[in-house]
C-alpha cells in the first residue's frame, strides 16, 4: 500500500537489437521510458528531410486496416456476448506470428476492391432508383421526351402541378399563348402533363411557370419512351442487385477473418508506439541508449530480459539534478480499481502518502449512501459479479460499482428500502417481517437520524483527512505546516464536540465535567497558535514566536474566564496574564531599544497595554471592555516594533475567519447523501404506486404493471448511480482531497501494449 520504490537505470543496445528488445519490453510493461535531454533539445529545433519510409509504410497499413475493419465490420457476425463480451485472449508469442500469417497486403487489396465495388454498386442503385421514381408517372407518355424537346419550331416543358389551385392559375396565366397542354397522369387534385409551345413564346412560358410557382421536370435526355425506359432499368437494377449478393458473400467470407485484421491492427498500432520511443533515445551508427525507470521489484525481470539479447546491457544510474523521479502507486487488488479516481484528480508527488487506500472506503461508503436501497444494491452487485467473474472483465468502474453494491444492501436494508416499498405493497407477511427486523430506521417517516448520520460521516473524513496531514508533514519534515496549521484547527474541531459532551446539551453530559477546562485550554491555545504563528515565512524569532503565543493564549484564556467559561481560580488566571503581558512588553521594549525600531506611537501603545492589563488585574471597571483592549493594546505594541510580525497576524487573523466560516460549508455539503438517497427512495415507492394503479385493468394490468415496475426502476437505478457516483466524487475531489493531498506528481506510465481488441497475455 502506498508508492513503489523506483529507480533509474540505462539500457544500452546494438541498432540490430533496438526495437526486438524495445518490443520485448513492450510486451512485459516494466520499463517507464523517459527523454536524454539532448533529445528534448532536437526536438524543439525544426526537422527537416525526407520521412522514413518505413514510418509512411506503417500509416498506410493503419489506415488500410481501419478502412477495412470498417468495411467488414458490417457484414461480420456479431460476438456472442456483444458488448458484454471481453477480449480474446492470444499469447504475446503468437501475436506478431499470428500477423504475419495472414498475407496482409494481398488481402487489404481484395477488401479495398470490394469496398470500392460496394461503393459504386450503391451510388449505381442509387441512381437507378431515383430515375424509376422520376419515371414511374410518365408511362402512358407514348413519345420519348426526347422526341419533344428536339424539335425545330417548338419546345416543350413536362410540368407537375400540385393543386387544383394551382393548375387554374397556370391555364389562366397561358390562355394567351399558343400552347398544347396535354395531361399524362392524374392522382387527385395533383397532375403531370406536357406541354408544346412555339419556340418563339419560350420566354414567356417561362415566365408563367415561375408566377405560378408550377414545378417543372427534367426528362429531355431520356431517348426512349418512359415505359421502355424503365423496363431498361428494371433489369439494370436487377443485375445490380446480382452483382451486390456475389459483392455481399464475398465480405461475408472475408469477414470471418474480421479478427486477425483486427489483430494486425493492434499489432501494429502498437508497432506504432513502439516506433515513437526512438525519438526519445539517443542514437549513434550502431548503439542506441534507452533511459528510464522500474519497480525495485521488477528489475530482476528486467535483467533476465536484456539478457535474452547478446549486444544489449542494463546498468543504474542516478538522476539528474532537479530531475523529477516517476511516481508508481503500490496498492492490494481490492484497492487498485479506486486508483483511477485519484489518477482523474491528479498524482502524489513522491513524498507524500498515496490516498487510494485513505479513499477507497469512503467512496464505496458514500455512492451507497447516495442509493440507499437493498434491492438496488442486489441488482448492481449481481451485475458486476457476472461482468467481473462470468465474463472475466477486468474494468475498474465495474470493479467498484461491485464494492459500492455490496455496501448499498447494507445501507438500504438499514433503512427498510426494498425497491422502494414493495415489500409493503406485496403484503407478503414473512417478507415484511424481514425488512421491519433489518431495519433500524425509515428516512422518509423520521429523516433526522439519516441527516445525522451525513454530517458525522462528513465530520469524520474531514478530521482524518487532517490527520492525514498533519502526521505526512511530520513524516516528510514539513513540521511547520503540520504544527503551526494543520494541528490546531484540528484540535480546534475535535475540541468543539468534547465540549459540547461534556454539557447537558444531549440531555446529560456523554462526557465528565472536569473535562471541560482542559479541552477548552487546548482551544484556546489552538487558535492562539493559528492567529500568531500561522503561515510563518523566512527566518522567524523563535523568542518571539513563543511570547506572541503565550500572550495570546492567556489572554484568550482570561477572555474565557470573563466570560464565566473557564472554570479555573480567577487570581490564576490573572497571574498567568499579567506575567506574560509583562514579559512581553520587557522583551519588547528590548528589542526596539537594541534594534532601534521603538518609536513614540510604539511607546504609547506600549504604556496604554500595560496600564489596561493592570486596570484588569485589578478587578476595576468593566473587565470584559478590558480584555479587548489587553489583546489589541499589546499586541499593537509588540507588531510597532518587532519586524514581519504584523503581516502573521493578518493572515493569521484571515486563516481564523475562513476556517470559522469554511468549516460548515464543509461538514454540510454532506447533506447531499441524504438528500440522494431520500430522492431514490421516494422515486421507487412512486413507481411502485403507479403500477399499483394499474391493478384494476382487465387482461393486461399484470403486463402493465410488470412494464412500469421494470422500467421505472431500472431507469430510477440508472440515474441514482450515475448522481450517486458524481456527487461521491466531488465530496473526494472539493472536500476530501484539499484536506491533505497536494499532487502535482510524474505518473509512473511504463511503455506497454496497447490494444483494443485481443488482450496479449505475457510470457511466461
Amino acid at each position: 500500500m502506498g508508492t513503489a520504490r523506483v529507480e533509474k537505470l540505462l539500457i544500452a543496445t546494438h541498432l540490430g537489437e533496438r526495437d526486438e528488445l524495445l518490443r520485448r519490453l513492450q510486451e512485459e510493461g516494466i520499463l517507464h521510458i523517459s527523454e536524454f535531454e539532448e533529445e528534448k533539445a532536437a526536438k524543439e529545433q525544426p526537422k527537416a528531410g525526407v520521412p522514413d519510409k518505413r514510418d509512411v509504410k506503417l500509416k498506410q497499413t493503419l489506415i488500410g486496416l481501419n478502412q477495412a475493419i470498417g468495411f467488414l465490420s458490417g457484414y461480420a457476425q456479431k460476438r456472442k456476448g456483444g458488448l458484454l463480451a471481453g477480449k480474446p485472449s492470444l499469447p504475446a508469442e503468437e501475436f506478431r506470428h499470428r500477423v504475419e500469417g495472414l498475407d496482409l497486403p494481398h488481402k487489404l487489396t481484395q477488401i479495398n476492391q470490394l469496398s470500392e465495388t460496394a461503393s459504386k454498386l450503391d451510388t449505381e442503385e442509387r441512381r437507378i432508383k431515383g430515375e424509376l421514381e422520376l419515371l414511374s408517372p410518365w408511362t402512358a407518355l407514348k413519345h420519348a421526351p426526347t422526341e419533344y424537346t428536339r424539335l425545330n419550331q417548338a419546345d416543350a416543358r413536362f410540368v407537375f402541378l400540385s393543386s387544383k389551385e394551382e393548375k387554374e392559375i397556370f391555364v389562366k396565366s397561358i390562355e394567351s399563348l399558343t400552347t398544347n397542354y396535354e395531361t399524362v397522369k392524374r392522382e387527385g387534385e395533383t397532375e403531370y402533363a406536357v406541354m408544346l409551345f412555339p419556340t418563339s413564346e419560350e420566354e414567356a412560358v417561362e415566365d408563367a411557370l415561375k408566377a405560378a410557382g408550377v414545378k417543372t421536370i427534367q426528362l429531355s435526355w431520356f431517348a426512349k419512351p418512359p415505359a421502355e425506359e424503365i423496363k431498361a432499368r428494371r433489369k439494370l437494377l436487377a443485375k445490380t442487385g446480382s452483382d451486390r449478393e456475389k459483392s455481399t458473400s464475398q465480405a461475408r467470407k472475408m469477414s470471418d477473418e474480421l479478427l486477425g485484421f483486427q489483430t494486425a491492427l493492434d499489432f501494429y498500432s502498437n508497432e506504432g508506439l513502439m516506433r515513437e520511443q526512438h525519438e526519445k533515445m539517443l542514437a549513434t551508427e550502431k548503439a542506441g541508449l534507452i533511459e528510464g525507470w522500474i519497480r525495485s521489484s521488477d528489475r530482476k525481470r528486467l535483467e533476465e530480459i536484456v539478457a535474452g539479447f547478446e549486444a544489449s546491457e542494463v546498468r543504474s544510474i542516478k538522476p539528474r539534478k532537479g530531475e523529477r523521479m516517476p511516481v508508481a502507486l503500490r496498492n492490494p487488488p481490492w484497492i487498485r480499481p479506486f486508483e483511477m479516481i485519484l489518477n482523474m484528480y491528479g498524482t502524489p508527488d513522491g513524498r507524500e502518502a498515496d490516498p487510494t487506500p485513505l479513499m477507497a472506503p469512503f467512496f464505496a461508503l458514500f455512492f451507497a449512501l447516495c442509493i440507499s436501497d437493498a434491492g438496488y444494491g442486489l441488482v448492481i452487485t449481481a451485475v458486476t459479479a457476472w461482468l467481473i467473474w462470468g465474463k472475466k472483465m477486468k474494468n475498474n468502474l465495474i470493479r467498484i460499482l461491485f464494492y459500492g453494491g455490496v455496501l448499498t444492501v447494507f445501507a438500504g436494508a438499514v433503512m427498510g428500502s426494498w425497491f422502494g416499498d414493495m415489500p409493503q405493497m406485496l403484503a407478503i407477511p414473512w417478507l415484511v417481517d424481514v425488512r421491519n427486523a433489518l431495519t433500524w430506521f425509515d428516512p422518509l417517516k423520521n429523516p433526522m437520524p439519516f441527516f445525522y448520520i451525513s454530517l458525522g460521516i462528513g465530520y469524520f473524513q474531514m478530521m482524518f483527512g487532517m490527520a492525514i496531514d498533519v502526521i505526512d508533514g511530520l513524516r516528510t519534515g514539513e513540521y511547520g505546516s503540520a504544527l503551526f496549521e494543520t494541528l490546531p484547527w484540528f484540535l480546534i474541531y475535535l475540541g468543539i464536540p468534547l465540549i459540547l459532551a461534556t454539557t447537558n446539551l444531549f440531555g446529560s453530559p456523554l462526557l465528565p465535567r472536569f473535562l471541560f477546562t482542559p479541552i477548552l485550554i487546548v482551544i484556546l491555545a489552538s487558535l492562539a497558535v493559528s492567529l500568531v504563528l500561522y503561515n510563518r515565512p523566512g527566518p522567524t524569532s523563535v523568542t518571539s514566536a513563543i511570547l506572541l503565543w503565550a500572550t495570546t493564549t492567556t489572554a484568550l484564556l482570561a477572555g474565557a474566564k470573563a466570560a464565566g467559561l473557564l472554570q479555573l481560580p480567577g487570581i490564576i488566571v490573572k497571574a498567568l496574564l499579567l506575567g506574560a503581558v509583562a514579559t512581553l512588553w520587557l522583551y519588547t521594549v528590548f528589542k526596539g531599544f537594541s534594534e532601534k525600531t521603538l518609536k513614540p506611537f510604539g511607546i504609547i501603545l506600549g504604556v496604554l497595554g500595560l496600564a489596561s492589563t493592570l486596570i484588569y488585574v485589578s478587578g476595576a471597571f468593566a473587565p470584559n471592555l478590558f480584555m479587548i483592549a489587553v489583546l489589541v493594546l499589546n499586541l499593537g505594541f509588540t507588531l510597532s516594533v518587532l519586524n514581519g510580525w504584523a503581516g502573521r497576524i493578518v493572515w493569521g487573523a484571515y486563516s481564523v475567519y475562513s476556517n470559522i466560516t469554511g468549516v460548515l460549508g464543509i461538514i454540510l455539503s454532506y447533506v447531499r447523501l441524504m438528500a440522494l438517497g431520500m430522492v431514490t427512495a421516494g422515486i421507487a415507492m412512486a413507481f411502485n404506486q403507479i403500477a399499483w394503479m394499474l391493478r384494476g385493468i382487465p387482461v393486461v394490468s399484470v403486463i402493465l404493471m410488470l412494464i412500469v415496475l421494470v422500467v421505472g426502476h431500472a431507469y430510477n437505478l440508472a440515474m441514482s448511480s450515475l448522481s450517486g457516483f458524481v456527487h461521491t466524487l466531488r465530496l473526494q475531489y472539493v472536500e476530501y482531497f484539499p484536506r491533505f493531498f497536494t499532487g502535482g506528481g510524474l505518473r509512473f506510465e511504463p511503455f506497454g501494449l496497447k490494444t483494443q481488441y485481443v488482450n496479449v497475455t505475457r510470457r511466461k
